[in-house]
């Protein structure tokens, strides 16, 4: 993020930090490498919350009548699809802006949830630029708000919520591998002895690196462990995990991957499962066909895992970001170019939330999971709309009004459909 520029005319605030939320602060995504689109882990020049708090200070530097505030890191991924004649380069940005009141107590004054794909021959050099453009388009609309308005309904946290997800501070872990100053050398036969730090030390093992020889897998070893380096060796059964006195490492589909410490869990990198779709395609094709397609589905991508220390649970990276996520809903309320020109009120839980004219959107971070999020414009003849928002995917619900004459209409919309109409508004 270093040619990257913001356009700001008359800011009234400017960005005097930013917060990473995210459980796996180590990487963005992968990116593909070299000619043959080797997947590498990426991140921003010394993570994201200190590479974006420079750029954005240096881009908004602040001014006399300016107001801090602080941007929150969500969600922020880059990934890139690969065709035969194109790829294309993708980031999902996700943050709010809060502002510290008089009172001490800190106010979110907006959500942006934004996305930025760009296509071309090589995509790699377009991530910054994509992430740029969703911060970009974040903060014109935080500049054009009515603060006034937002904070009259926003909540209040402390200095200490605000550097945690909707607000809740986690419980510490303290188990005992987590508090260890250096690990025990042994074999773990379960995932409660690895947390416990319990290896079994009077089993004797040696461990076998063997250097892997894809591209892909450059400065990696494939591991085996045996009973002795004697000729009458013989390889040991599978276990959980083992610690060689230095490194940790855990048993993932039947190879052994080192651990490395994030936060309260671990992460690994390993062989990507096999794509359902493409698994599912060898069954119906068959014979030689099918075993191909089901070979290269299986043929084992470089991707990154999380060790849950609470469950145990082994996850990739995409499902623990929408895991992480499901503490808050995100819903979007908008109406489309064109019909009537005047502004609607709505209304969330019987409370003003905002006035929607045409082209616009009014945004909503839901919590409440045993709740109905319920839905009503203002006037004599409002029209109303409840559901139970999903925790997993951003909720479109359109306002309807063809002409002033009309009564208007709320209703729940496609993805696709709210996705199109609503990163047109986020443009500047």
């Amino acid at each position: 993020m270093t040619t990257q520029t913001l356009t700001l005319p008359n800011p009234k605030f400017y960005v005097a930090e930013v917060l990473d939320l995210r459980i796996n602060k180590n990487t963005i995504g992968w990116v593909q490498r070299g000619l043959n689109n080797l997947p590498t882990p990426a991140n921003l020049k010394d993570g994201a919350a200190p590479c974006l708090t420079k750029w954005l200070q240096n881009q908004l530097p602040a001014q006399p009548t300016a107001r801090p505030v602080i941007m929150r890191i969500h969600n922020l991924r880059v990934a890139e699809v690969t065709k035969a004649t194109s790829e294309k380069a993708s980031a999902i940005v996700d943050v709010d802006f809060v502002v510290q009141q008089p009172d001490g107590n800190y106010y979110v004054l907006l959500r942006h949830p934004d996305e930025e794909i760009h296509g071309g021959l090589e995509t790699t050099g377009f991530h910054d630029d994509n992430i740029a453009t969703c911060i970009q388009r974040g903060l014109t609309l935080l500049n054009t708000l009515p603060w006034e308005q937002r904070l009259a309904g926003a909540q209040p946290l402390s200095a200490e919520q605000i550097h945690y997800r909707n607000g809740k501070i986690p419980a510490p872990y303290t188990y005992p591998i987590l508090t260890a100053a250096t690990p025990t050398r042994g074999l773990y036969n379960s995932f409660l002895d690895f947390r416990r730090n319990q290896p079994d030390t009077a089993t004797p093992f040696e461990v076998e690196r063997k250097p892997r020889t894809s591209a892909e897998w450059q400065n990696t070893d494939e591991i085996t462990l045996y009973n002795s380096t004697g000729a009458t060796r013989a390889e040991l059964p599978k276990v959980w995990g083992f610690s060689d006195g230095q490194q940790l490492f855990i048993r993932h589909r039947n190879r052994y991957y080192p651990l490395r410490r994030a936060g309260n869990d671990f992460l690994f990198e390993g062989h990507a499962g096999a794509d359902a779709g493409a698994m599912n395609t060898a069954g119906v094709v068959g014979g030689l066909a099918g075993t191909a397609i089901a070979a290269a589905a299986t043929s084992g991508k470089r991707q990154e895992y999380t060790l849950d220390m609470a469950t145990g649970r082994v996850s990739d990276f995409v499902y623990m970001e929408r895991l992480s996520q499901r503490d808050t809903a995100m819903v979007v309320v908008y109406r489309r170019p064109g019909g009537a020109k005047s502004t609607v009120d709505v209304l969330l839980d019987g409370k003003a939330l905002g006035e929607l004219p045409a082209n616009n959107m009014l945004e909503i971070p839901w919590t409440n999971k045993t709740q109905e999020v319920t839905l009503c414009t203002g006037g004599a003849t409002p029209a109303c709309y409840s559901f139970i928002p999903d925790f997993t995917a951003v909720n479109y619900v359109e306002l309807k009004l063809k002409s002033d004459t009309d009564k208007p209409v709320l209703e729940a919309a496609p993805v696709k459909e709210g996705v199109f109409y609503t990163k047109k508004m986020r443009r500047p």
